[in-house]
């Protein structure tokens, strides 16, 4: 398929001395962003996509990470002490020399990651550990109502439903259907598909997705 977006993608690297790297706006995809030497020191990141993304020796220190999605990131000698983590989802990510120290986590998905490298690592409340790829079942109309979202550019871009190889995304709708009853899934699948691509531009990571259909629940 065609691709019709515009790479967003940051390119952090500090080579002599360390680079400071502000918040960020909510609501972007940054796949395959890279970042190596930098920190994020007191710095709130807010609802964005890293998927495929690598940070390497990136200091986060009583940073905010809130909403976003790691899937497949990898992490190399970061420090998250004394971070506050919530609303993330980690898929299949990759920690290496990881010092948690003081970090609050809660609200969190954790999938197919190993977590022996994550120093003193603790878990507040709601943090779901799955040791692999969960497996979720489909019911027809929940199909039909993904094949019509399935062409939707800004949907697509985020890979928040769909999968490479018309594939589906099984996680994030094994996280839904825990959300919502098999009735409502695909009714405001349905809803989604009728809104504007202005409605749908900052659905960018997997909780923005579940608060849009929530919100759209509650006017129904």
């Amino acid at each position: 398929m065609k691709q019709n977006y515009k790479i967003d993608r940051l390119r952090v690297i500090g080579y002599n001395k360390v680079k400071k790297i502000n918040g960020l706006g909510a609501c972007r995809y940054l796949a395959k962003s890279q970042l190596a030497k930098c920190s994020a020191k007191s710095e709130k990141f807010l609802y964005l996509n890293f998927r495929g993304s690598h940070f390497k020796d990136t200091n986060f220190t009583a940073a905010t990470i809130k909403g976003c999605d790691f899937w497949g990131a990898s992490f190399n000698k970061c420090n998250f002490k004394n971070t506050h983590i919530s609303d993330c989802v980690f898929m299949a990510c990759k920690f290496k020399d990881c010092n948690f120290d003081g970090a609050k986590i809660e609200y969190t998905t954790i999938v197919n990651t190993n977590l022996s490298e994550c120093k003193k690592i603790e878990f507040e409340k709601r943090v779901d550990i799955l040791k692999q790829y969960p497996a979720c079942q489909l019911e027809q109309a929940l199909i039909d109502s993904l094949e019509k979202l399935k062409e939707n550019s800004i949907i697509r871009k985020c890979k928040l439903l769909h999968l490479p190889g018309n594939k589906y995304n099984k996680l994030n709708l094994y996280l839904l259907q825990k959300k919502f009853t098999e009735q409502e899934l695909p009714q405001l699948f349905l809803g989604m598909a009728d809104k504007s691509k202005s409605e749908l531009r900052n659905i960018t990571t997997y909780k923005k997705l579940e608060n849009t259909l929530k919100h759209d629940k509650s006017v129904i």
